[in-house]
Order: C-alpha cells, then sequence, then structure tokens
C-alpha cells in the first residue's frame, strides 16, 4: 500500500496541483458558519476542524432536484449533462461506506442508472479517517469504522500537523503520482501514530447490537413499539434527507404552455402521499406503520436483498431529528 505524507501548510498547494485536472471539492465554512463540501478553492479557507457534514456527499451523485428530459411542441430531449473528473477530499468514512450501498442500488441491477452511473465513474474518493467521534455515531455497529477505507480511492488520517495518505485504489495510486511533487514519503512513526489514532476513536464508540436485525425484525412486525414511536414522529422527512444511503425518489412532468421537464425529486416513506394509491388508499396510513418500513428497510429488507444493512451509523438521523427520535432506542427495545 503506497502511503505518504503531507503537511497542512501545503495542503492548499495539494489541492491546486489536484484541480489542474480534476474539479476539487473540500470542506469549508458556509456563510451559516457550517462545514460544507465545496468546489475548491472558495474564499473561506479549507478546514479539517469538523466531526462531519450536515448534508451527505449523496447529492452530488444523486441531486436533490434532476431534470432528466425537456420537451416543447411534442419534442423532446435529453439536457446537456457535462460529467467533469471530480474529486471529493476529507469525505468521512461513513460517508463513502454509503457509496458502495448506493451502488448496489443503483449500479448492480439489469437496469443501471445512467445518470448516477456517470457521476460516480468520474469521481474519486478521499476519506478523512475520524479520530474524534460524536455521541450518535455507531459506525463500528453496522460494520464500519473511524479508519473504514470502504468506498474510498485514498483514506487520510489528520496527525496534527501533516496528514498521511494511504491509496486504497488503483485510482488513489493515480492519484498520488500526479501530486508526486507536493508528498512526502511515510514514516514508520507516522504509520504508528495513525493507527493509534484510529484505535482511540473506536474505543469512544458504544455497541449497538444490529447482527441479527433481519431475523429480530421479522419477529417484530407487528410489536406495539412501532405505535408508540410513530405517535412522536412528525413525517418531516429530515432523517432521510440527510442520510448518505436513503435514495427514494418521485419522477413528476412539469408543463406550462407547451414546454415542460421531467424531474426526479427526492422522496421520503416518512411522507404520507409516499405509498398513497390514485385509489386513495395507502397502505401505511399513519406514522405507525412509516416509522417501521424506515426501521425494516434499513436493518432486514436491505440485509435480506443485498446481504448488507442501508444504516452506515453516522448518526445524522438522532442528531438532526426535531423530536429525537433514535434508531438505536428502537433497535434496543426491539433486541435487535
Amino acid at each position: 500500500m503506497n502511503q505518504k505524507l503531507i503537511s497542512h501548510a501545503n495542503l492548499d498547494r495539494l489541492l491546486a496541483r489536484l484541480r489542474e485536472r480534476w474539479i476539487v471539492y473540500a470542506p469549508a465554512r458556509d456563510k451559516a458558519g457550517e462545514v460544507a463540501l465545496r468546489e475548491w478553492p472558495q474564499e473561506e479557507p479549507l478546514t479539517l476542524e469538523f466531526k462531519n457534514f450536515l448534508r451527505s456527499p449523496k447529492a452530488l451523485f444523486l441531486p436533490q432536484d434532476q431534470t432528466l428530459l425537456e420537451y416543447q411542441d411534442g419534442k423532446w430531449g435529453e439536457p446537456a449533462f457535462e460529467v467533469r473528473d471530480t474529486i471529493l477530499f476529507a469525505v468521512r468514512p461513513c460517508d463513502a461506506r454509503a457509496l458502495p450501498v448506493l451502488d448496489r442500488v443503483f449500479l448492480d441491477g439489469e437496469q443501471n442508472d445512467p445518470y448516477y452511473a456517470r457521476l460516480r465513474e468520474k469521481t474519486t474518493v478521499i476519506a478523512l479517517a475520524c479520530t474524534r467521534t460524536m455521541s450518535s455515531c455507531f459506525c463500528t455497529s453496522v460494520g464500519g469504522g473511524p479508519g473504514d477505507a470502504a468506498g474510498s480511492d485514498l483514506l487520510a488520517v489528520d496527525l496534527e500537523a501533516e496528514l498521511l495518505l494511504k491509496a486504497q485504489t488503483g485510482r488513489g495510486e493515480e492519484l498520488l503520482g500526479f501530486a508526486a511533487d507536493t508528498l512526502a514519503e511515510a514514516t514508520p512513526g507516522a504509520i504508528q501514530a495513525a493507527e493509534e489514532l484510529i484505535a482511540g476513536a473506536e474505543g469512544q464508540l458504544a455497541p449497538v447490537m444490529t447482527a441479527e436485525s433481519a431475523r429480530r425484525l421479522r419477529q417484530d412486525y407487528d410489536s406495539p413499539l412501532w405505535e408508540t414511536a410513530g405517535r412522536k414522529c412528525l413525517g418531516c422527512g429530515t432523517c432521510s434527507f440527510l442520510c448518505p444511503t436513503c435514495h427514494c425518489f418521485d419522477i413528476n412532468d412539469e408543463l406550462r404552455d407547451g414546454a415542460g421537464r421531467r424531474v426526479r425529486t427526492w422522496d421520503c416513506c416518512a411522507f404520507p402521499q409516499f405509498t398513497a394509491h390514485a385509489s386513495g388508499h395507502n397502505p401505511r396510513p399513519s406514522p405507525k406503520e412509516r416509522w417501521r418500513q424506515r426501521i425494516m428497510h434499513k436493518f432486514r429488507y436491505a440485509v435480506e436483498n443485498f446481504d448488507v444493512s442501508f444504516c452506515v451509523g453516522c448518526g445524522r438521523c438522532i442528531r438532526y431529528c426535531p423530536v429525537s427520535m433514535d434508531l438505536r432506542a428502537a433497535l434496543k427495545e426491539l433486541g435487535v
């Protein structure tokens, strides 16, 4: 495994070098003070002082609002869809791990999604290992970890004054070679320090029992928990829209004066109209059924259909739920 070092003082030089060939997205503070993944360079400087972004990088592969067709006076066509080689710099491991999960949905079937495929194929991912965690994090309970490299081409570990960069794929090797003039060889001391930092972060995470989730949830389909939890859920969709693996969408035609577009927009199983039939029947008529569907999808149906949980333990749904719902508490009560 090719491993390199770069000092914090040289990070802007590294990004400038990469920008000669790629569009680069890197963490910077927005006007509200939130650290977000934004196209570099920005007025605000690059920062590595964050635990995670509010919004996951999902939208860079599956935009929240995406025009699929445009039509006018009986004629139609696809809009111009330019895709450029892109680097995502300093994505947290849970968000990088979400990408192979989305691949299972949009790339692994008989009918692949061409829009997602074009964006995914052109993107190189540099993950930034976590050396500190939040109380809402539980990545190690769903197969990930603070130093998990799944879904990334390079894994970076912040050693305070420098970054250790570890190639994970051929793309990662290519990137290190392209920017070789900005990098130094990794020392044994730096490699050991990175391992210790990641181990320390792993020790901060409390376990959530998910190993038998599919089997347990099959037995708990009619649990009274769903009714109790459903009374609290607002159906606002915050959990789904911030989740790095939620991928449900709706497609609508918007037409005015003979011109229009076919647009794909994010949808959410917490919304009352998500499963409403044209007949007026709704098989999930209340928050009880909708909350159950969310948990079942993540920890039962995905495991049965794809052999992987569709939760990466990022904790966004816990941190930002306006009524403080916590899926970990539901799993614990169900004995998963």
